[in-house]
């Protein structure tokens, strides 16, 4: 059976009789093959090997992190970009005196690179988090809820496009959680 050679395809070629086997994905093991049957991987593309892991500390730095690392200047960029939206774009908050009753709310950072799948560095995001968990139920809000829609909804209107022909576009909204509207007695 001749077999099929392209660089760019991400499925195996079907393993020849000469081909060796891959014991780890570090650290192949070169002794030939029994069988083509015993091949469990022939060749991968690159990229499979580059990918580096969702759950990378180092893409998601502490404050302190972020702050001292080699990134410090993006990370900086990314929290000024996010405090300026929140700022002056969607006007999140305003400044008045504290009061003894008030129940003030310290602040944490998130911060996230976020990568290509070779591994190189997309962009660098920051997010300015009040500490919503010290809140306490009942007296400093009385009510939650995500505005999330279910993947049967996204399912059904996929379907449905592809049924009646329809253009699909996706958007990404910046602090989309900002631009809700709240009820005259939540202000």
């Amino acid at each position: 059976m001749p077999r099929l050679r392209n660089q760019h395809s991400y499925i195996p070629p079907v393993c020849e009789p000469h081909a060796y086997k891959v014991s780890s994905l570090f650290e192949p093991d070169l002794s030939p093959l029994d069988s083509a049957n015993d091949c469990i991987v022939d060749q991968a593309h690159p990229l499979v090997f580059s990918v580096k892991a969702n759950a990378n500390s180092e893409d998601n730095p502490s404050y302190d992190e972020a702050m001292r690392g080699p990134y410090a200047k993006e990370y900086t960029d990314a929290a000024t970009t996010e405090l300026h939206t929140l700022q002056n774009e969607l006007d999140c908050w305003e400044l008045v005196e504290r009061e003894d009753w008030m129940n003030v709310l310290p602040s944490t950072w998130a911060f996230k690179c976020k990568r290509y799948p070779d591994g190189r560095v997309k962009k660098f995001k920051a997010r300015f988090c009040a500490r919503g968990d010290r809140q306490k139920e009942g007296i400093d809000y009385f009510d939650t809820w995500s505005p999330v829609v279910s993947w049967t909804t996204v399912r059904c209107m996929l379907i449905l496009s592809v049924l009646l022909d329809l253009k699909t576009v996706q958007a990404d909204i910046t602090a989309a959680f900002v631009h809700a509207e709240l009820p005259p007695e939540e202000e």
